[in-house]
């Protein structure tokens, strides 16, 4: 099994297991699912997300992973970090997201025309960050709604083959890009 799977199915678990825990006195897991649309330079996409943390007064430190699929499909695996203001089930808060972006690209994704052919690209992982604000629509059991905007920034490098006619006989060479993607978001989810 390739390690992005194991890495997402690891992650899986551990919001499944955080999400079956008893509530402390002194804090308690938070399990969130979220979905997003992106937009940037490139056309607009969604993403989907779950994170889970540990939840302290008004602070959540946790993890998350999930599915970007913006421009190349991607399964971003990052710390998460919340701040809450106020007191009640209506609050603002700001949070950041800091992580990898594992590179998960489709078959058409994967293909880059060089001059004299098709050759099949290869993805290097790359940084991941989304920071921005919200507000909660939660109900008495600090359960329910939130929304959110920020910005986020996906980085990854492709990398492919091109064979090349130099005037007296073909040259493989080795190419590379690396993409930085900025995109602004607008995220709806829902706290276990």
């Amino acid at each position: 099994m390739a390690l992005k799977y194991k890495l997402v199915l690891f992650l899986m678990l551990c919001v499944f297991a955080a999400s079956a825990q008893k509530k402390s006195t002194k804090g308690s897991l938070v399990v969130n699912a979220q979905v997003a649309l992106l937009n940037g330079d490139d056309k607009t996409d969604g993403q989907i997300i779950v994170t889970s943390g540990y939840s302290y007064k008004n602070w959540v430190f946790g993890a998350g992973t999930g599915f970007d699929y913006y421009k190349y499909r991607t399964v971003p695996v990052f710390a998460d970090v919340r701040k809450y203001f106020g007191t009640g089930s209506r609050k603002f808060f700001l949070y950041g997201n800091m992580g990898i972006d594992v590179p998960w690209p489709t078959s058409d994704q994967k293909r880059s025309n060089g001059w004299w052919g098709a050759t099949e690209s290869r993805f290097k992982n790359g940084l991941y960050s989304d920071v921005g604000f919200g507000y909660t629509l939660f109900n008495s059991k600090n359960r329910g709604i939130f929304v959110a905007a920020g910005y986020s920034t996906k980085m990854l490098t492709e990398i492919y083959d091109e064979t090349i006619w130099n005037g007296q006989t073909s040259v493989l060479t080795t190419r590379s890009y690396e993409y930085t993607m900025n995109r602004f978001l607008f995220r709806v989810g829902y706290k276990f």
